[in-house]
């Protein structure tokens, strides 16, 4: 069965910006039996050279390859034009990085900084096929910081099914860090180089860094099977050893029965995402936002506290532009993964975890289908809320009631009216007010 498939090619009229081009692969119809279809063609430009063939996902480019692959037909086709010799692209497209279903526009990058359209792609690809069911899930916390990650991730810890580690000291990794060596290693340009590789002496070989096509085909399509099962279980082995860590955690801990998940911040890298999804097909993610006008107060308030630029907020960078730069993008990219997701995952305000902990979190424990009655809860938020040094020293402000709505104490009144401007349509689509006074906070 195909786990990639080509449904339709798109080829665009030839735009201004090139003399020629042509997208040779894929074609509609086409199949691969791998995560991965081929990306091959050649493009000349006009007056300004063609530097890369870039493959869009939206805004994202989702593959990049060089034109600098002989063509002497290209090159009789168009005699004395500079650089139509070696024009020529061809490169691998790693299909788990897409949609289920998705829609690619090619485009040509000029070295005049312009993009010129080649084409779209239509297609679909399988679901990642891991060959083992795990005991453990994540609890996927995805955020932004100084949102009120390590509380929830504690409160998390708190019950007898999630598991976590340290979470009060440290910011545990382990998904992002076995699905980060999944995507390096089930790309083609790495697992192939276990059957060709030009340069055995670079550090980096292995990836594949700098390997060009294959000088051959690969017979008894053992190139197929290491795109296919290989990558499936490729995908067993960084599952397992996720879930080994946790599983051997929490049997020092003492939680031996019961366990079904681990908790784990997340950043916003929707691709990263995605692959854990695929990775634990029971992962439940857990969307947590903040006022983003509390959460820049408390950046400046952290980085003043700590004596340090931190959250991309460095020394040079004034406040204005910290919030036009960052702050702005974080928020949209964070309300486009909950307006993606909203059917699945779970959306927790930091001020309702504060003002309303037992709604709050029978809501996310019934979410996760775990113990969610009040005893269980009022049992949790005693253990969870016991005087820790840990916890202090995390926090800017003692009482963290104090925290909600301390932008309109802490922000200068010309930056309050700047956030509100600029972050009004997030804030209002996550049900927070942009009122200047209290009575309209919306919490």
């Amino acid at each position: 069965m195909a786990l990639v498939k080509i449904d339709g090619v798109e080829k665009a009229p030839l735009p201004d910006g090139l003399l020629g081009a042509s997208l040779d692969r894929p074609r509609a119809g086409e199949g691969e039996d791998g995560y991965s279809f081929d990306l091959r063609g050649w493009a000349i430009g006009r007056d300004s050279a063609v530097e890369a063939l870039e493959l869009l996902d939206g805004e994202r480019v989702a593959a990049q390859v060089t034109p600098d692959g002989k063509r002497p037909d290209v090159a009789e086709a168009f005699p004395g034009v500079a650089g139509a010799e070696e024009c020529g692209f061809e490169g691998m497209v790693r299909a788990l990085e897409l949609q289920p279903r998705f829609e690619l526009e090619l485009v040509a990058r000029l070295g005049d900084g312009s993009r010129q359209p080649l084409g779209t792609l239509r297609g679909r690809r399988a679901r990642l096929a891991v060959p083992r069911t795990p005991a453990l899930n994540p609890v996927m916390i995805t955020t932004i910081g100084r949102s009120g990650s390590k509380w929830l991730a504690w409160l998390l810890s708190c019950h007898q099914a999630v598991s976590a580690f340290q979470p009060l000291v440290f910011e545990p990794r382990l998904a992002t860090y076995w699905t980060t060596v999944f995507r390096e290693l089930s790309a083609p340009r790495s697992y192939l180089r276990q059957i060709h590789a030009e340069r055995w002496d670079e550090p980096r070989w292995w990836l594949g860094d700098g390997a060009g096509p294959m000088p051959a085909p690969v017979d008894l399509g053992m190139a197929e099977w290491l795109g296919a099962e290989g990558v499936g279980q490729l995908a067993g082995l960084c599952q397992e050893r996720i879930e080994a860590f946790y599983l051997e955690a929490s049997e020092r801990m003492g939680k031996t029965a019961g366990v079904r998940y681990f908790a784990e911040k997340f950043l916003l890298d929707p691709v990263l995402l995605d692959l854990t999804t695929e990775i634990f097909p029971g992962a439940r993610e857990v969307i947590l936002v903040r006022d983003f006008r509390d959460r820049l107060s408390s950046v400046f308030a952290w980085n003043e506290k700590r004596g340090e630029a931190g959250f991309g907020h460095d020394a040079q960078m004034s406040q204005a532009d910290y919030l036009t730069e960052r702050v702005r993008v974080d928020a949209e990219e964070l309300l486009q993964r909950w307006r993606r997701r909203a059917d699945a995952a779970h959306l927790v305000r930091y001020e309702d975890l504060i003002l309303e902990p037992e709604r709050t979190l029978a809501r996310l424990f019934a979410y996760l289908d775990v113990e969610s009655d009040p005893e269980t809860v009022e049992t949790l938020l005693e253990v969870a809320n016991r005087p820790s040094d840990l916890l202090d020293g995390h926090r800017t402000v003692s009482d963290p009631t104090q925290t909600i709505g301390r932008w309109r104490r802490d922000l200068p009144t010309e930056l309050a009216a700047e956030c509100n401007e600029i972050l009004a349509p997030v804030l209002e689509a996550f049900g927070y007010s942009v009122a200047l006074s209290p009575a309209g906070s919306g919490v």
